[in-house]
């Protein structure tokens, strides 16, 4: 079989994989399963060896990731229904003064943003930011887009965001790393794309719906209130949990990744405490002690069936998508590697002068701005490049970084966030794309500037 006709088969596999998802709206599982199927086929795998490693690759990565997906999505579930999330929202916010509002919702949607998806921190947090916008006179053209940028930028860069954990476990990243580099890059890109937004000149009001219980009715002036970003954060949502209990289950989980990752090997190996630190920072247990402290957020409640059991119901739902998506990118991952497609575009790729970097970078753009789905970007973009590490010399968490930043661009009008974040917030399609959609190509490009400054001094 000759490196042409391999290479005409990825790249078609590739298109396919494109068409069918942006084109005919076919499922994404449905059309992976497909394209690798095909793959496996056309390049002489048999229909019984197709197979077997579909098999093992699914497996194998569900093993390494999904208790991670299913308890990441949990966690969420609870800081959502909890007031976790609204709580957050409110701190911000009185650690802003009035004119500094859009920095606070900034600060507010990248805590949430790692444990919570985008559009769900969104649909959350979209009155307490209308509330603001009437009340301090900022347009949603700002607020709106800031809400979501935040959130979106750390679901594609951090874990437990399904797409970076998919990804790190694919590409065999340790979750220390991917947390810890991930913030390294994921923070420039949320701070470049605000201080675009926040000079946005075009003035767009929230919805009526969203004000129409605020002194003065909805088409009172915006200083009818006290233009206090407090007073807005307080009519909006009651405090019903405290700040400390609701940024527990998101730090912790980190704090004990990030120090085992860091400390580990420089403890004593054996000892009681070495274990310990290993054991609690194993990022499966980690997650799970999250949930475990997100309960008192329930107070009375944590006892009731609707915690202990529905709640997790409904995390194992939002977990459902993520989980197959992983596993038929592990089965891609396994096909190309096993069919020789890896070498073939390692030399290709070697042959260009390109440096291999922008390779991830590239592909993850492309699936994201081609689909809609930066979950689908990152995964794929990392599904792809895993079998190429070896012979592009490439370390796996300089692919990684690569691919979540990647990954970001560019939300339009074939995302879902992009239309929730665009309608709720009052926006025209043409300002949803002038905002979200430049917004989100400024950060992923931001963050992979600052990856490449990381390569060029040696930090990663």
């Amino acid at each position: 079989m000759s490196d042409i006709y391999t290479l005409l088969a990825f790249l078609a596999a590739i298109v396919v994989l494109v068409l069918f998802i942006a084109r005919f709206k076919v499922h994404p599982v449905a059309t992976l399963f497909i394209v690798v199927v095909a793959l496996g086929l056309v390049l002489g795998m048999g229909g019984t060896g197709t197979v077997e490693l579909i098999t093992t690759g699914f497996g194998n990565t569900l093993a390494s990731v999904g208790l991670l997906i299913i308890f990441g999505c949990v966690l969420g579930k609870m800081l959502e229904l909890s007031g976790a999330a609204l709580k957050i929202t409110e701190s911000a916010l009185s650690l802003f003064s009035r004119n500094k509002v859009p920095w606070a919702i900034a600060l507010a949607s990248t805590v949430l943003g790692i444990p919570l998806i985008a559009d769900t921190a969104v649909v959350m947090l979209i009155p307490i930011v209308s509330a603001l916008a009437y009340r301090t006179g900022i347009s949603m053209m700002k607020l709106g887009p800031i809400l979501y940028i935040g959130a979106y930028v750390m679901t594609s860069v951090v874990p437990p965001g399904p797409g970076p954990l998919a990804s790190a476990a694919l590409l065999d990243v340790g979750m220390g790393d991917a947390i810890l580099y991930g913030l390294m890059v994921g923070v420039p890109g949320v701070v470049a794309a605000t201080i675009y937004l926040s000079r946005t000149k075009t003035h767009v009001p929230p919805k009526p719906e969203f004000v129409e219980h605020l002194v003065g009715g909805p088409d009172a002036p915006a200083s009818a209130g006290s233009g206090d970003a407090d007073g807005a954060a307080e009519e909006a949502a009651p405090h019903t949990v405290g700040l400390f209990g609701s940024l527990v289950p998101i730090l912790a989980p980190i704090v004990l990744i990030v120090f085992a990752s860091l400390a580990g090997p420089a403890l004593p190996e054996g000892a009681w405490f070495t274990d310990t630190v290993l054991f609690v920072g194993e990022p499966t247990v980690a997650l799970f002690l999250a949930c475990l402290l997100a309960l008192p957020l329930f107070r009375g409640r944590w006892r009731d069936k609707s915690t202990l059991n529905d709640l997790f119901e409904a995390g194992l739902r939002i977990a459902a998508m993520p989980l197959a998506l992983t596993g038929v990118g592990g089965a891609l991952a396994t096909i190309i590697r096993e069919t020789g497609v890896a070498e073939n575009i390692a030399t290709s790729i070697e042959s260009t002068g390109m440096s291999p970097v922008i390779i991830p970078f590239l592909i993850a753009a492309a699936v994201c701005t081609i689909t809609g789905s930066n979950i689908l970007g990152v995964m794929t973009s990392a599904a792809i490049m895993q079998p190429l590490l070896p012979a592009l010399g490439l370390e796996p968490i300089v692919v990684y970084l690569a691919c979540a930043t990647g990954a970001q661009i560019m939300k339009h009008a074939n995302s879902s966030g992009f239309w929730v974040t665009t309608t709720l917030s009052n926006m025209t399609v043409g300002q949803g794309i002038r905002s979200i959609g430049v917004a989100s190509v400024i950060s992923g490009l931001t963050g992979f500037a600052v990856l490449n400054i990381m390569i060029a001094t040696g930090v990663v």
